[in-house]
């Protein structure tokens, strides 16, 4: 195979612009989708480790409680991946490396491991099932208003739509670049070829993702689980048999000294 006497020159035909204006539709359409699943994390993980205790009868949350909605996690996560094609998509054991691109019949299973994990508190990191979700996405969509992509462009599809997904989940379109740019090993003229594209879909999702909280009002939204309880390193009880709320600080150094000077 003859190397081109210029690589870049795809770069100034008519296909490529076009392919430049779907990279904006795609990063419109994914960023979207990126946005509202964000949010209904957020409003898993508000109604398991909040709403539900005290639903429940609770004063605040026991400390045993996060064992339960993380039991349940690792019920779901592993019948995703006996039963559903994919396997839930990439394995965070495994590192943050590419995967290839996620077919139509695993996009259902990536998306249930992602809810049932991150909404339900274990510490696996939203990149790489958002990397997924949004490649794969983005090539469902153009294939399914044309069936002849051709394998390259498929994979400059699905690099645009994990630029736009992944710019949606850090807030910035250059450190999803990097970010993906790393992960995919590319390099030299190829590196160019997608990075157009990618950051072109990941800076209208940018745009998107921000207009999306200022009409919305969410604001950004933070993955950390709310209302954990805190470990206690002090074992005690009070006379009703509760755990009391905070340990009883000591009387400081100076109250200490003042109280010896009156003392004397």
């Amino acid at each position: 195979m003859t190397t081109p006497a210029d690589p870049f020159a795809v770069l100034r035909t008519k296909k490529y612009l076009a392919l430049l204006i779907l990279a904006a539709v795609l990063g419109v359409v994914i960023s979207f989708l990126i946005y509202w699943l964000l949010k209904l994390i957020a409003d898993i993980q508000a109604w398991v480790f909040t709403d539900l205790p005290k639903g429940l009868g609770f004063h605040g949350e026991p400390s045993w409680w996060p064992l339960l909605p993380l039991a349940v996690a690792g019920a779901i996560v592993g019948a995703t991946i006996k039963y559903l094609p994919g396997r839930g998509g990439h394995s965070p054991a495994d590192g943050f490396k590419p995967g290839g691109v996620a077919q139509a019949n695993e996009l259902p299973g990536i998306l249930l491991a992602t809810l049932a994990s991150l909404g339900l508190g274990a510490v696996v990191g939203p990149e790489a099932p958002t990397i997924a979700l949004g490649g794969g996405l983005a090539v469902l969509a153009v294939k399914l208003a044309r069936r002849d992509m051709k394998p390259s462009a498929g994979a400059v599809i699905a690099a645009t739509g994990s630029f736009a997904a992944i710019s949606t989940l850090l807030g910035n379109p250059l450190t999803g670049a990097f970010l993906l740019l790393e992960a995919s090993g590319l390099g030299g003229p190829m590196a160019t070829i997608v990075l157009i594209p990618g950051l072109l879909g990941a800076g209208v999702g940018s745009l998107i993702f921000l207009g999306l909280n200022s009409l919305t009002g969410y604001g950004t939204f933070s993955l950390a689980v709310p209302n954990l309880p805190r470990l206690r390193t002090w074992i005690s009880r009070s006379s009703a048999g509760h755990w009391p709320s905070e340990p009883r600080p000591g009387p400081s150094a100076s109250a200490l000294v003042r109280k010896a000077a009156e003392a004397s």
